[in-house]
């Protein structure tokens, strides 16, 4: 009797805590919520807006006065970058071969969440259009979830994390694209190399038994 009214007893103290922890996180948000003005909202969407131009523009200065000094952004490849240097050398590469031009557009999922009055999540689709060198283009779906936080009265960046199906790589299918081109280039250039290369012997193999039978 004793070991079931302990059993039972542990039973509820589970099932009043488990209560209490999903109130703490139904009520948090709002609460949080109640705080936050409708200038912090802008200014939110003030740094969203930077963040997409510093990428189009390829121009990071816009972004780095909206980036938390402890920042980090997460890319699709799993690259991690903690300094606005090094993203954005990782992020001019990205041109040197056969992209000419990367254009993101950025959705927003509602509602947004707040886990305090200085600190938000906000995530939602991401849109890349790849321009190639040779004129095709293509686009990648992404979704993308960034950390914010109130850093000296300005909202900035304190986590971004892109994410896409990696089976759907333009980038990937543009470079194999490249890549059979010059395979058939260089199978056709073959060909008639080899062509003209036998046809050269065949004279060559001609004229010794020409001069024999006079």
């Amino acid at each position: 009797m004793t070991k079931q009214r302990r059993t039972s007893g542990y039973k509820c103290t589970q099932l009043l805590w488990s209560i209490l922890l999903v109130l703490a996180i139904w009520n948090l948000p709002q609460c949080a919520l109640a705080d936050v003005s409708q200038q912090d909202f802008n200014a939110i969407i003030r740094t969203r807006e930077m963040a997409v131009q510093a990428l189009n523009s390829r121009d990071f200065s816009k972004i780095e006065p909206y980036l938390h000094p402890t920042f980090t952004i997460t890319t699709v490849d799993n690259r991690v970058f903690h300094k606005v240097q090094d993203f954005e050398k990782y992020w001019n590469q990205q041109f040197s071969s056969s992209i000419e031009k990367i254009a993101m557009e950025v959705k927003v999922d509602d509602p947004r969440r707040f886990l305090s009055p200085e600190t938000a999540i906000s995530y939602g689709d991401a849109i890349a259009t790849f321009s190639f060198r040779d004129g095709n283009q293509a686009t990648m779906a992404m979704r993308w979830t960034a950390v914010l936080q109130k850093f000296q009265s300005k909202w900035t960046i304190q986590s971004l994390h892109f994410s896409a199906n990696l089976l759907d790589n333009p980038v990937l299918n543009g470079t194999q694209r490249i890549g059979r081109v010059i395979a058939i280039a260089a199978g056709v250039g073959g060909f008639l190399l080899g062509s003209i290369a036998m046809l050269l012997w065949r004279r060559w193999r001609k004229q010794p038994t020409e001069k024999d039978s006079q």
